[in-house]
C-alpha cells in the first residue's frame, strides 16, 4: 500500500476515534461510507488483505470527501504530514560548505599529513567500518541515531502543526480541540509505521552530503590550484621519512596506478621534508582521484541503495488489522464459518459477564461466527471433546471463575487433556482461556484479586497458554480485544 493511503486510512481512523459520538464526523456518514465500501469492494469469506485494503481505502475516500467540504482549511493542511526533506536542501549547501573548505590548508604549502582532505578521508573510512562492524555486535545499533532524530522531527511535527492548522472559518473550539486531539493520535498511530522510511531518508541524506561536500572539495581544490601556486612539503615530529612513505603509499598508491603515475620514492619523499618543497599538482592529483574513489562513488552506492530500500518501505504498508478500530470495523463481514464453543468451568456466569463476552467474542472473530454456550464442566470431570461441527474453525473458549483456586492436578489436568485432544484432531482448532475476576472481586480487595490472577497465570504458564482477566462491569472492551488476540492458542493457525 502507497504512503499517501496508508496515511489516510490512519487519518480517518483518528478523526474517528477522536469523535466517538459522531458530533463532527457523524455516525450516518460514517455508516454510508461503510455500507458504499462494501458495495464497491465486497469483501470475501478469506478476507484477502487486498479486498481489505480495497475496501479501507475506498470506505476512507468516501469520508475524506466530506472532510474536505465540511472543514476545508483541514483538509489543505493535509499535505503537512506527507512533508520530506528534498534533497537539494542538503545538495547544495553540501557542495557550498566543500568549496569553501580550503582542502590544501590555509597557507600555500600543501603538508602531506596534515590537511583537511587527510581528515575526511580518514572520517570516511571510519564511518564504513562502523557500518560494517556495528550489525555483528547490535543489530540495531547503527540505527539508534538516526531513530533519535527521527523521532525529534516527528515530535516536532505533532507538537507544533496541531495549534497552527487552520481550519477555515470556523471558530468553534470543540472542533478547534478536535482536530488537535485528531492530530495528536494520528501521529501515534503513524509514527511506528513511518518511522523506517525518515531512518532511510536521514541515512540517504547523510550519505548525500559527504557525496557533495567532497565534490565541494576536490573543485575547490583545482580552483586555487589554477590561481594560486601551491607547494608539496611535509613534517612529522613522530615518523620517519619510511614511516610516511608507507602511509602515502597505502594512501594514494592506488590513484597513482590509476593515473598511471610512478609514486615518488623514498628520497624524492625526503627531498619534500620541510622545510624543503616541491610542486604539488601531482600529488593534488592523486589526492583528487583518492577521495572521489574512497568516498564520492562508494557514498554514491549507498545513497541508491538507501533509495531502493526507501522505495521497497514506501510500498509496503501495511494496515494493523488487529488494532480494535478496525477488527469493530470490519466485524460483520468476518466469522463466517467458524464455531466458537464457550465452555464454563465449574461455575455460572452473570448475565453481565455472559452479555461482554458475545459482544466481545463478536468483536474477536465477526458478526458471522456461531457462538454456542455449554453448560459447566463439574469440577473434577475429565475433559470430553463437544460434538463435532461442520465448520472450516473451531475454537474453544473456556471460561476459569477467579474466585476459583487454580489446581494443577484438576483444572490443569483437564487444560492438558483438551491439548491433547486438539493437537491430535484433525479439524482446525483453536483455544482461548478467560479468567472471570466478577465473582471474586465482590468479596475481596484488589490486591488479592491482582495475586489470584498471578496464580491462575503460573499455572497456565506450564501448559504455554495465557490467560486472559475480565471484569463485566469495568474492563473496557477494546482492552479484552486486545488481550484476547495475543491469547489464542495457538498464536497463528
Amino acid at each position: 500500500m502507497k504512503a499517501d493511503t496508508f496515511s489516510k486510512i490512519l487519518l480517518i481512523q483518528a478523526l474517528e476515534e477522536s469523535d466517538p459520538h459522531g458530533k463532527h464526523l457523524p455516525l450516518s456518514t460514517r455508516h454510508h461510507a461503510t455500507q458504499q465500501a462494501r458495495e464497491k469492494q465486497p469483501l470475501q469469506s478469506d478476507h484477502s488483505s487486498k479486498a481489505v485494503a480495497s475496501f479501507l481505502t475506498t470506505r476512507s475516500e468516501t469520508l475524506w470527501a466530506f472532510v474536505e467540504k465540511a472543514f476545508p482549511g483541514f483538509a489543505k493542511s493535509w499535505k503537512h504530514f506527507h512533508f520530506d526533506i528534498p534533497a537539494f536542501w542538503v545538495a547544495i549547501p553540501a557542495l557550498l560548505a566543500g568549496l569553501l573548505i580550503n582542502g590544501l590548508g590555509e597557507s600555500q604549502r600543501v603538508n602531506l599529513l596534515n590537511f583537511p582532505l587527510l581528515i575526511m578521508l580518514l572520517w570516511n573510512g571510519w564511518t564504513y567500518l562502523s557500518s560494517a562492524l556495528i550489525p555483528l555486535f547490535n543489530s540495531k545499533g547503527k540505527t539508534i541515531r538516526l531513530d533519535i532524530c527521527a523521532s525529534w522531527l516527528a515530535q516536532l511535527l505533532g507538537n507544533q502543526k496541531p495549534r497552527s492548522w487552520p481550519i477555515g472559518n470556523i471558530s468553534d473550539p470543540a472542533v478547534t480541540s478536535w482536530v488537535q486531539e485528531s492530530t495528536k493520535r494520528f501521529t501515534e498511530l503513524w509514527w511506528p509505521h513511518v518511522r523506517p522510511v525518515w531512518t532511510n531518508r536521514l541515512r540517504q541524506l547523510l550519505h548525500l552530503g559527504a557525496v557533495c561536500v567532497a565534490i565541494g572539495m576536490i573543485f575547490g581544490m583545482y580552483i586555487r590550484g589554477l590561481a594560486l601556486d601551491y607547494q608539496a612539503t611535509w613534517e612529522s615530529t613522530f615518523l620517519s621519512v619510511n614511516q610516511v612513505h608507507g602511509i602515502l603509499h597505502i594512501l594514494l598508491g592506488p590513484a597513482a596506478g590509476l593515473l598511471q603515475y610512478t609514486f615518488p620514492n623514498i628520497s624524492e619523499l625526503a627531498s619534500l621534508q620541510a622545510p624543503q618543497h616541491g610542486p604539488a599538482a601531482q600529488w593534488i592529483h592523486m589526492w583528487a582521484v583518492t577521495i572521489f574513489t574512497a568516498i564520492v562513488i562508494p557514498r554514491s552506492i549507498m545513497v541508491w541503495m538507501n533509495q531502493r530500500s526507501l522505495n521497497k518501505v514506501q510500498q509496503s504498508f501495511v494496515i494493523p488489522l488487529d488494532d480494535p478500530y478496525y477488527a469493530h470495523l470490519l466485524a460483520a463481514d468476518r466469522g463466517h464459518g467458524i464455531q466458537v464453543d464457550i465452555l464454563p468451568y465449574s461455575y455460572h456466569p452473570s448475565p453481565q459477564a455472559k452479555n461482554f463476552l458475545d459482544l466481545g467474542l463478536l468483536d474477536l472473530f465477526g458478526n458471522l461466527v456461531s457462538i454456542r454456550w455449554h453448560q459447566p464442566i463439574p469440577f473434577g470431570q475429565e475433559f470430553s471433546n463437544p460434538a463435532e461441527v461442520s465448520t472450516n474453525l473451531r475454537t474453544s473458549v473456556v471460561i476459569f471463575n477467579g474466585g476459583q483456586t487454580p489446581e494443577g492436578e484438576v483444572q490443569g489436568e483437564w487444560l492438558h487433556s483438551m491439548q491433547t485432544q486438539m493437537n491430535s484432531a484433525k479439524a482446525r482448532s483453536r483455544l482461548l482461556i478467560l479468567l472471570d475476576e466478577e465473582p471474586y472481586s465482590q468479596a475481596i480487595d484488589e490486591n488479592r484479586v491482582m495475586e489470584r490472577r498471578q496464580a491462575w497465570q503460573r499455572l497456565i504458564n506450564h501448559y504455554h497458554l495465557s490467560v486472559v482477566p475480565f471484569h463485566a462491569n469495568s474492563t473496557l472492551s477494546d482492552q479484552f480485544l486486545q488481550q484476547a488476540q495475543s491469547g489464542l492458542w495457538p498464536a497463528s493457525s
